[in-house]
């Protein structure tokens, strides 16, 4: 913002009341529009603030734009302003100030200069059509918020009746019409304007974005390829501007993204970026230092090539992402690779294009394997029996179990796909790898370790009634009992360990086969057959309950639920691997002795026997016993 005339006297000023009547054409480099309602909501308190100061002026960032001839002007910078102050006018005159064109419309759906023009009227199921529309109404909708609250807050009585409320808020309206239809020479909204030449256009639209952060790489790039001046030739330019579209909006879907790249983006970057570094041949050590690095000494540099070259280039890269991205194989296997070695993705990612090139579909499958073997099978783990949990790092038990279930996923697509009553064409499943980031993991204990973490007495008392809800006629062991009554006269932590660690060793001794904890460090429970892959939160839910707790957890939380049962409609849906459903679902023991209530030794057994069988591949000692 200006603070007055004098010290802008010599600035290309033009008042808000002298765009009446213009049109402002959107070309396709221009991104739709994003203000959200925090920047609406700091427009409007400064516009306030100056309508209650003696200030004669109030001077917004500059709108640049090219004269198209009969009062119309290409917008090449000042959009989101624009709009913003356009969906003002409406709200306070109910008529629109200027029109818009955007070469981005489609003629056979509800326009964006459709959706402006109609701002009062179209409703929420509209605005979510797209998500330009989106922004837009909730811009216009703040703007009535806003103006609402400020007439409440001007009541001197909290309680003040809706007459004196709409009394108020109509003054504030007229008091802000006013600075809006003001000449120059009075107290008005200004805008610095910048007319700029069509041969100088995209070299001023350089110059005046180079220092903003939200004009991000991308955005340069892609205003360098649909400049109609100095970009693309005309067929190439269209075709790029649909393109250009589709990729954006597969790089927002998480699938493909955590496909390719783990690393968290910073301040000024996009997802986009991916693509052009892989293009330009940025390292991600100038990338981090210098986000716009493709866009400078690539893109915008005429000796690396000609724009249709570079535009062939990126479309190819993409489509090679996409392939990948596209069979199930290959996305799975640079999914488990881009989660093991997130360093570095973009040096990463040019060597499995590079592979992915030289070798025909089967034999790059094959080459991503080998690259996971050493991560699985290393000098601490040569056999899937090595991996416990007192001796492995988490990591090294996330990755093999995050293995197991990628292979679970694949042969039994391969399975179906090879059956010929289905025949499946496309997968019918995906590891969501977005979720390893988004979500907390844990190595849980299938059937719990006996150290007991309830600190708290809610905890200590819901633990208990679980216990006696599973067991039911069961929990009358004389011994149990005992130690129950004295914990609950004085509800001492020492006593209720005590308690908890009898049940835990007369749960164990229901069955002879039960996994138990019969040696003081609880080795048995280490093993990897009584380990498995769970999101924290649903860990965390049950602490240590016993395995029918436990089991009843994993399945609602898979969304099996009933939801007129208050215990299971309080429980979060959350991903649960296939895995890990598998094993609180019984399914890996085959035999016809089966107990729901405990995890056994057998079922241990076929659990690691499974693992084996899907993992072979990568433990070749495990094959050759097998064998």
């Amino acid at each position: 913002m200006c603070s007055d005339s004098n010290s802008n006297s010599e600035l290309p000023m033009k008042p808000f009341s002298e765009l009446k009547g213009m049109t402002f054409h959107i070309p396709y480099q221009q991104r739709g529009y994003k203000w959200t309602v925090s920047n609406v909501e700091e427009l409007l308190n400064d516009l306030r603030d100056f309508n209650d100061s003696s200030k004669k002026l109030y001077c917004l960032q500059p709108l640049a734009v090219v004269p198209l001839g009969e009062n119309k002007y290409s917008v090449l910078d000042g959009q989101q302003r624009l709009t913003t102050l356009y969906l003002l006018y409406v709200y306070l005159c109910g008529l629109s100030p200027y029109a818009f064109e955007y070469d981005r419309d489609d003629s056979d759906k509800l326009s964006r200069s459709e959706c402006l023009m109609n701002i009062a009227s179209i409703d929420s199921k509209e605005a979510n059509e797209n998500i330009d529309f989106y922004y837009i109404y909730e811009a216009y909708h703040r703007i009535a918020d806003v103006f609402r609250q400020w007439a409440k807050d001007s009541c001197e009585k909290g309680d003040a009746k809706e007459e004196e409320i709409k009394k108020r808020e109509t003054a504030l309206k007229q008091s802000f019409i006013q600075l809006l239809e003001h000449r120059k020479e009075e107290k008005s909204i200004q805008i610095i304007w910048y007319e700029v030449a069509q041969d100088k256009q995209y070299e001023t639209f350089r110059n005046l974005n180079s220092g903003k952060i939200y004009l991000t790489n991308t955005d340069l790039i892609k205003a360098l390829f649909l400049n109609r001046e100095s970009g693309l030739p005309a067929i190439e330019r269209i075709e790029a501007a649909a393109t250009f579209e589709r990729m954006e909006h597969e790089m927002q879907n998480d699938h493909f993204w955590y496909m390719i790249n783990a690393n968290e983006l910073r301040n000024g970057q996009t997802r986009m970026d991916f693509l052009f570094n892989l293009v330009s041949g940025c390292k991600q050590s100038d990338y981090d230092i210098d986000s716009r690095w493709s866009f400078r000494h690539y893109f915008a540099k005429p000796e690396t090539g000609t724009l249709s070259e570079k535009w062939k280039s990126v479309r190819h890269t993409f489509l090679r992402l996409k392939d990948m991205y596209d069979d199930i194989y290959s996305y799975h296997y640079i999914g488990f690779l881009t989660y093991n070695s997130n360093r570095n993705p973009i040096n990463r990612m040019k060597e499995l294009l590079n592979l992915n090139e030289q070798h025909p579909h089967s034999q790059f499958i094959c080459k991503l394997k080998e690259k996971i073997k050493p991560i699985l099978n290393n000098k601490n783990h040569e056999h899937i029996k090595d991996y416990r949990y007192d001796t492995s790092d988490k990591k090294d038990l996330r990755q093999l179990f995050l293995m197991h279930n990628i292979e679970t996923i694949l042969q039994r697509y391969e399975q179906l796909h090879e059956n010929n009553r289905t025949g499946l064409e496309k997968e019918y499943e995906r590891f969501p790898f977005e979720l390893l980031h988004k979500q907390s993991w844990d190595i849980e204990h299938i059937s719990s370790n006996t150290d007991s973490d309830f600190r708290n007495p809610e905890d200590r008392k819901a633990w208990l009634d679980s216990v006696k809800q599973d067991l039911g006629d069961a929990y009358l062991e004389e011994n149990v009992k005992e130690l129950e009554q004295r914990y609950l006269k004085d509800k001492k932590h020492d006593d209720f360990n005590k308690l908890y660690t009898a049940i835990m060793r007369w749960y164990d001794g229901q069955t002879t086969d039960a996994i138990k904890n019969d040696d003081p460090d609880g080795k048995d429970k280490m093993q990897v057959g009584n380990l498995t892959l769970l999101d924290s939160h649903t860990n965390r839910s049950y602490h240590n309950a016993l395995f029918p707790r436990k089991r009843r957890y994993v399945i609602v939380t898979d969304g099996l639920a009933d939801e007129k049962d208050e215990f299971e409609k309080s429980i979060t849906r959350l991903y649960i691997p296939p895995c890990t459903r598998q094993v609180f679902t019984k399914a890996y023991n085959k035999t016809n002795k089966l107990s729901l209530n405990v995890w056994t030794q057998k079922d241990a057994d076929f659990y690691v026997k499974d693992m084996e069988q899907k993992l072979n591949f990568y433990f070749e000692n495990d094959k050759n016993e097998q064998q």
